[in-house]
This record gives structure tokens, C-alpha cells and sequence, in this order.
């Protein structure tokens, strides 16, 4: 380098002329380390954001799992087929039920939604499509007011109040798995404007006296079951045998039509006409 000089100290502090060569080589260890060190620095910034990269997959792949498994949990009754008994059921406080299994709730409005109970939805397992009144029809207490229907088999209910119809729920025309899964929330079926609500009310009965009826209703159930079903039958076997011959979850799920007529005419049936002839 032309006009240039450099100087190093040895050892003991003397100072020397750089030799071009000796120059050459020290700048080129510089420029070298420098290099090393934006490397390193490259490597470090690689590292961060495959790491952040590999988060954000296995972040994905949890919430995946997560809401399969969700899913799966909202017919976990219907598909796993599990011991079914009176603890097995939700029955949410504040609620009124009626012996046809529907319930009513008196809301702030003095409107009163309707619905299906946990009992029956377990009963019958999923419920592919429902049958519903249009908004503005009269109705009475007792009278056939919804159908549920799974794969062509069909169970008609009765309301629990009378009234006229004044809002149904329409996700439940597009996706009724909601009956399954929140019977008493999202799957709500109508709000009605009752127009006897305070002698109708008397009829129905709350959650400890609803548990106490439940509890008779499983013994209604393994009678109607055995009266329905041939003993020495695999068929008997498959609708009850779960644990020791209790009723298993969606038992009326992998049975004929035959079997849900008789359910209807032998075990819903019986318990709206009871409370039909109370209110005469």
C-alpha cells in the first residue's frame, strides 16, 4: 500500500515496520474473524426462528388434538357406549321439567324456552334431525309439539306449557347435534309466550324432585327393555348388558324402529297422558 506504514510491537515493547506480507496476513486473520463472527451471529438468528417456526407447528398440532377431542366428548354418550344411571345425567337448578321429558324456563321477559332433558338425549344417542313448528302456532300443554329423528327413527314430544310460538331455533335445522351436547343452552328449541304459565307451572317439578323421578324413569326403562327385547336374544345382550346389566349409554341408538314405536307408545306416551288429564 503506497505511502502507507504500520508498526508493531514485539515482546519487549520495541516497535518494527510492517513487511507488506506480515500486513497481508494480519488483515486478512481480521477480515476472517469478522466473517466467523457475522457466521455465528447468522447462525444464532437460524436457530430463533426455527425455533419459533417449531412452536408455532406443535402450538397448531395441540389446538388440532384439542378440539378433536372436544368433539369427540360431545357424543362420548352415544359413541362409547358407558354405564348410563341418574349420575350420569346433567339437571341444571332453575329449570322446570316435565314427566315427557321436556323442560321449560321462565325467562326476565316472561317468555319461556323449551326443550329437550339430558335424559332423553342419552336415551336415543345423536340426533341427526329435528321437526319443528313455525313460529306463530298455538300450542297446548301436552300436545305434540317437536319430533326427533336419528337415521329415519322418530320420537314425538309433547310441550311441557301452553302458548303460542313466538321464536324456534333455527341452527338446529342445519346442525341439531346440539340437543347432544347442550340440551339446555345452545340446543334450546323454542321460546314460547305462555298463556297459562302459572296454574302449568304447578305440574311440572324442579331439579331434586326431577333427580327422584329420573330415578324411577331407569327402572321404567330396563322393564320397558326386557319387555321389548327377547332375553336369549344377542340383541338383549347388546341394548343392556353393561356392567353387570346396567343400561348403557344411547341404547336405544343401535336398535329398529319397531323397538323407538314401542318406546313411543309404551314409555313416552303413558307420561303425557297422565299430566293431560291432571289439567282438565
Amino acid at each position: 500500500m503506497a505511502g502507507f506504514k504500520a508498526y508493531r510491537k514485539d515482546i519487549q515493547g520495541e516497535s518494527y515496520e510492517w513487511s507488506n506480507f506480515e500486513y497481508k496476513l494480519y488483515t486478512s486473520r481480521l477480515n476472517a474473524g469478522v466473517s466467523s463472527g457475522e457466521k455465528n451471529l447468522l447462525k444464532v438468528f437460524m436457530f430463533i426462528i426455527t425455533t419459533i417456526i417449531l412452536i408455532g407447528l406443535i402450538t397448531s398440532s395441540v389446538a388440532r388434538q384439542l378440539k378433536r377431542k372436544k368433539s369427540a366428548v360431545k357424543f362420548s354418550g352415544s359413541d362409547t357406549h358407558r354405564v348410563l344411571d341418574e349420575n350420569s345425567l346433567t339437571i341444571p337448578k332453575g329449570i322446570y321439567f316435565d314427566k315427557t321429558h321436556t323442560w321449560a324456563f321462565l325467562e326476565a321477559n316472561g317468555m319461556v324456552k323449551i326443550g329437550i332433558d339430558d335424559f332423553l338425549q342419552h336415551i336415543t344417542g345423536k340426533i341427526s334431525r329435528i321437526k319443528m313448528k313455525s313460529p306463530g302456532k298455538k300450542v297446548k300443554k301436552g300436545e305434540q309439539i317437536l319430533s326427533i329423528i336419528q337415521n329415519g327413527k322418530q320420537l314425538n314430544l309433547y310441550s311441557p306449557v301452553s302458548g303460542t310460538i313466538v321464536e324456534q331455533n333455527e341452527a338446529l335445522d342445519s346442525d341439531s347435534s346440539s340437543l347432544n351436547y347442550s340440551p339446555y343452552n345452545d340446543g334450546w328449541v323454542y321460546r314460547i309466550e305462555p298463556s297459562n304459565w302459572s296454574r302449568e307451572s304447578q305440574l311440572l317439578f324442579m331439579a331434586d324432585k326431577h333427580r327422584d323421578f329420573i330415578v324411577k324413569e331407569f327402572a321404567r326403562l330396563k322393564d320397558f327393555l326386557i319387555k321389548a327385547l327377547r332375553p336369549d336374544t344377542g340383541n338383549y345382550a347388546q341394548a343392556i348388558m353393561q356392567d353387570g346389566g346396567e343400561i348403557r349409554d344411547g341404547v336405544l341408538s343401535e336398535l329398529g324402529p319397531e323397538i323407538w314405536e314401542d318406546f313411543q307408545t309404551d314409555f313416552i306416551d303413558p307420561s303425557r297422558q297422565l299430566w293431560f288429564y291432571e289439567i282438565v
